[in-house]
């Protein structure tokens, strides 16, 4: 018994001390050193500091991401989008805690997708919620949209707690992918804005794939059960997106439009873009398609126009497809690493 007493003794001071340097022995040693007004001061500020990260806090990502999907799948499932919001942007507001700010006291980079996240979910969720009704109903595989990649370009700084505006609308699609692009811009820019450029953020584009199990679904196949794809007029043949999609075993000289491009010179960038000309008819051609349509809702948006909109957009896109030549860029760490 005398020596199960001596064992008791250092598991009781091992004990002690486990408890004295634990997180909670700690901070209630040093509550102990503050005075009771003091104590009041420090849960105060501590209580503020969680209110100003609360973006930041845990599950709460998880909590904007299911409430999107609640909003628009449940609550508002009976709204439906035309063919005149195909191409239209969904907007949400926001602002960078503390937690989001980086040394330099901006929103860091890396938060900027976690933000996207929840803001290409309100848009998704309300375009193709009809198609996933309609799936339900036929009793078919639950379908689920996937992010397959995003790039970003950062323009301008955003100081913490500064409100801002996140935009996203469809830009274009093809056999497999959907794209989105996203902006990032001050509150209150508008399309009446003569210096947009100066009023953006950061710029994204996003690659999404709908998937049934392993099963690829065509995107105009999700499009027309949402009623977004107008029905295509008769003599047209179907899309060639086997055309419109760059692979990383063809050159460059094949992503061009098969007009001449011209080279552009914007906010001191030079981008290559299709031909100004045919930008000139494609205009003309949708302005008399918009005022023989006029009064109706969504009736300017017709097949023809919605595919010159998608092939548009299809130029921009192709930029993307280049990135999958980046596979072949790895390299060997213990063949051509740097030694440290």
């Amino acid at each position: 018994m005398a020596g199960l007493g001596t064992l008791r003794k250092p598991a009781a001071v091992a004990g002690g001390l486990i408890s004295l340097l634990s997180p909670r022995g700690i901070l209630s040693r040093l509550f102990t050193v503050f005075s009771p007004s003091m104590r009041g001061l420090l849960r105060l500020l501590g209580l503020l500091f969680l209110l100003v990260n609360i973006k930041s806090l845990p599950l709460m990502w998880h909590g904007r991401f299911y409430l999107a999907l609640y909003h628009h799948l449940l609550r508002n499932r009976s709204s439906h989008p035309t063919p005149a919001h195909l191409f239209a942007p969904i907007s949400t507001l926001s602002r960078p805690s503390l937690y989001e700010c980086d040394v330099n006291m901006h929103k860091s980079n890396s938060t900027y997708f976690s933000d996207l996240d929840i803001n290409r979910t309100h848009l998704v969720a309300h375009l193709i919620k009809r198609s996933l009704q309609l799936r339900r109903k036929r009793g078919e595989r639950p379908m689920y949209v996937a992010l397959a990649g995003v790039i970003a370009l950062f323009r301008r700084e955003i100081k913490p707690f500064e409100k801002y505006e996140m935009r996203s609308r469809v830009l274009s699609w093809d056999g497999k992918w959907i794209w989105v692009v996203s902006h990032f811009v001050k509150c209150g820019s508008n399309g009446k804005d003569h210096d947009m450029a100066k009023r953006i953020y950061a710029s994204c584009l996003s690659k999404y794939v709908c998937k049934e199990g392993r099963k690829t679904v065509p995107p105009e196949q999700v499009l027309t059960e949402s009623g977004l794809l107008p029905q295509r007029p008769e003599g047209i043949p179907a899309p060639d997106y086997g055309n419109s999609v760059f692979t990383p075993s063809e050159g460059v000289s094949g992503t061009s439009s098969p007009s001449t491009p011209d080279l552009v010179h914007i906010s001191g960038s030079t981008l290559l873009v299709a031909s100004a000309r045919y930008d000139d008819v494609l205009d003309k051609v949708l302005e008399k398609s918009l005022q023989a349509n006029a009064g109706e809702e969504g009736a300017g948006w017709t097949w023809q126009r919605i595919e010159r909109e998608r092939k548009r957009g299809m130029e921009v896109a192709k930029g993307m497809l280049l990135l999958d030549r980046l596979d072949v860029e790895v390299r060997d760490v213990e063949r051509w690493g740097v030694l440290h």
